[in-house]
């Protein structure tokens, strides 16, 4: 059976299911014909590689339920044919790149991933300050405040204090020289 053709208009790589690992190569990135590759349920860590933006014709990415680190090459976010891409159950963190073929992907192909951030996730990437550090920061204003108000009545009421005691002391001093 002769496979030439085949190879000529598709091309696949499937390596799902077969417990590889260490780090996907980027020499993967020299496959330009390449429209799908699978290499999920391994034990691949590392990043994703780089050089993946460079497959142009990639209709379809599954690097799930790997140990992949990292974030996502911001390049995948404009290869034009990528319609499928799955990186979920993974230990990538970082934005996910922006660009019509990842963000119209369903959130389940980035679940698993708790340092993901961005769409299709719910998580922004910059979510607005917690209330808790603003509490503790109207707690220290609150403090800050306090300690001004003590020093603004403890100064004055000791310099008046001071001033009595000085002419009480001044009038006694002089009423007891008299006698």
């Amino acid at each position: 059976m002769e496979q030439g053709k085949v190879l000529t208009s598709y091309a696949t790589i499937d390596f799902s299911g077969n417990r590889l690992e260490g780090q996907i190569p980027e020499s993967i990135g020299l496959l330009k014909a390449l429209i799908a590759l699978n290499l999920s349920n391994n034990a691949f860590t590392g990043h994703i590689p780089l050089s993946l933006e460079n497959v142009t014709e990639l209709e379809s990415l599954d690097l799930s339920n790997n140990q992949l680190s990292g974030t996502i090459p911001k390049g995948l976010g404009s290869l034009s044919f990528l319609a499928y891409i799955s990186v979920a159950h993974n230990q990538l963190k970082g934005e996910i790149p922006q660009g019509t073929q990842i963000t119209g992907q369903p959130k389940s192909s980035f679940e698993g991933n708790a340092g993901l951030c961005g769409l299709p996730l719910q998580g922004s990437c910059f979510a607005p300050p917690t209330q808790q550090p603003q509490e503790e920061d109207e707690e220290e204003e609150e403090q800050v405040l306090n300690w001004k108000a003590v020093v603004i009545g403890y100064g004055p009421g000791l310099l008046f204090g001071l001033v009595i005691a000085h002419f009480i002391l001044l009038h006694t001093g002089r009423s007891g020289m008299s006698r």
